[in-house]
């Protein structure tokens, strides 16, 4: 346990960041796992059949829990932050940057989802990418 402490207080704004990507990853993970298709419809996703579900809790669920657990498996094996919080900078950046372009070029824009998506992704890459300067800045 101290040692955990002691690499998440190597570098605290990565660390913060760490525990938020893992944090997000796991609730995804959970929801999608849980409820497929309350929260895939959620999504403006609808299962043409019963693998259209486990695609669903495959693929939104699984890979979020792969996600997260990566990332702290690397800040763990490396025993600093600041890795996984390069990993998670490009998964989020690359995520709202390709919704943003396919957006324009779908014209999604209109869609509920979306309407909660752009300004929430928006502000966890703002987030992230305040915490990645942070993180080199201050150590």
């Amino acid at each position: 346990m101290i040692e955990l402490k002691q690499i998440f207080m190597s570098n605290i704004p990565a660390a913060v960041a760490v525990i938020g990507l893992v944090g997000y990853f796991f609730g995804m993970a959970i929801v999608f796992i849980a409820k497929p298709l309350k929260n895939a419809e959620s999504f403006s996703i609808k299962p043409v059949d019963n693998a259209g579900k486990t695609e669903i809790r495959v693929y939104y669920g699984g890979i979020s829990f792969a996600l997260g657990a990566f990332l702290l498996y690397l800040t763990l094996a490396l025993k600093t932050p600041v890795y996984s919080l390069a990993g998670g900078l490009f998964f989020s950046t690359t995520v709202f940057v390709t919704r943003s372009i396919f957006l324009c070029v779908d014209k999604g824009w209109k869609c509920p989802y979306t309407k909660l998506a752009i300004p929430a992704e928006g502000l966890f890459v703002i987030a992230l990418w305040t915490c990645f300067v942070l993180s080199k800045k201050l150590y």
